[in-house]
């Protein structure tokens, strides 16, 4: 496998953790129980963790999700 594509590789997991954090995101901020929530909160931290580690792979800096407002 050659570099770049191993790179390419890693940034669409990156990327896809990052979608996943914005989902979870949305998970705490549409509220539920409690215990959703507390779950909610320990996949993002989870996948926070992961897409930073992929960023430090990279050396490159990825967008961080924004909680959506549900009006």
């Amino acid at each position: 496998m050659a570099e770049d594509d191993l790179r390419d590789g890693i940034r669409r997991a990156r990327d896809h953790a990052l979608t996943q954090e914005q989902e979870e995101l949305d998970r705490i901020a549409g509220g539920g129980t409690a215990e959703e929530q507390s779950a909610a909160s320990v996949r993002l931290a989870t996948r926070q963790a992961v897409r930073e580690a992929l960023d430090d792979v990279l050396g490159e800096q990825s967008e961080q999700p924004t909680a959506s407002s549900k009006d």
